[in-house]
């Protein structure tokens, strides 16, 4: 029994040493502001955005030099280098000069094509899950800049909490903890092409409300939840919702329903409600349900409960 219990303990400080299961999060955007194309073909956003309480999680166990492994519960989530995990994993090892592997595995639940940046989370799970596998103790900012090489919003996923983002997104401010929200996250059957998104902006002028995120961050300093509510703006917003009624129909529920405010989410196609609380966020959802399939509750999250954790949900 005791050579038993010896080989049990040394399997599990080998599967300890060798992987790791982490939780990647979704994030709203409160504000998003988008500037203007660049001469490199991406545009320059301000937004504030917020990690909420949306799950998936990531499982990466260490594997030979030049192995990247990709596996997934849902179909059609990408096995190669088009998934942002395959590339955060490349970012990670080229950027540490580690010359190793990784075999990862995605268990995904937060919606796709939706504008909550579940992707964009998983990728910042993996630079996470990778530092501490390969016992790096890589600072924060030192994690967010390998993210900026991998996609314009994974760097928002490093620090959690409230962000202040410009650039492309790979320019990040953590901000003070804002007031939480509850929320209800409609996502349509409905998905909305990122390209288009921005292909249609560029075509619509005059489109932005120009110092919504100046005015959210001054909320978010303030601790002032209304003020905060009262800027929330998407230039994405008002020219989705025109082009598809499902979106357009979600938006009105939750503002029928008595959100304080409602918003696409990212350039969608899902959309939040803002509540005051919890229980009023689980009465809405609850009775929207009979009108929109994949109808979420969640809440915004503190900085101090981080983007990434060990194991499940905190």
């Amino acid at each position: 029994m005791r050579a038993d219990r010896s080989a049990l303990l040394a399997l599990l400080e080998t599967s300890v040493m060798y992987s790791i299961t982490i939780i990647s999060r979704a994030k709203v955007n409160l504000t998003l502001e988008v500037l203007g194309r660049r001469a490199d073909g991406y545009h320059d956003l301000d937004s504030v955005a917020r990690i909420i309480d949306l799950t998936d999680e990531l499982s990466i166990a260490k594997a030979d030099e030049g192995v990247i492994e990709i596996g997934s519960d849902t179909q059609g989530v990408p096995s190669g280098p088009d998934n942002l995990v395959h590339k955060a994993c490349r970012a990670f090892f080229v950027a540490t000069g580690i010359r190793a592997g990784a075999r990862c595995n995605l268990v995904k639940r937060i919606p796709a094509r939706a504008g909550l940046g579940g992707g964009s989370g998983n990728a910042a799970a993996a630079i996470a899950a990778l530092n501490d596998l390969y016992e790096c103790g890589l600072p924060v900012d030192r994690l967010a800049e390998i993210a900026g090489r991998v996609g314009s919003d994974v760097g928002l996923f490093v620090y959690g909490g409230t962000v202040r983002m410009r650039g492309r997104g790979e320019r990040v401010e953590a901000l003070p903890d804002a007031p939480e929200m509850h929320l209800v996250v409609v996502k349509p059957e409905v998905g909305v092409s990122t390209a288009w998104a921005y292909r249609e902006l560029d075509r619509s002028p005059g489109r932005s409300q120009r110092g919504a995120s100046d005015a959210a961050e001054r909320a978010v300093r303030a601790g002032d939840r209304a003020g905060l509510i009262a800027s929330m703006w998407n230039d994405f917003d008002p020219m989705v919702a025109a082009a598809f009624d499902e979106i357009a129909s979600a938006k009105r529920s939750l503002l029928d329903h008595g959100a304080q405010a409602a918003l696409l989410a990212g350039s969608g196609s899902a959309v939040f409600g803002v509540f005051a609380t919890k229980e009023a966020a689980e009465s809405v959802a609850d009775s929207i349900r009979r009108e929109f399939g994949n109808v979420l509750v969640t809440r915004t999250l503190p900085r101090r409960q981080p983007v990434s954790s060990p194991g499940g949900e905190d």
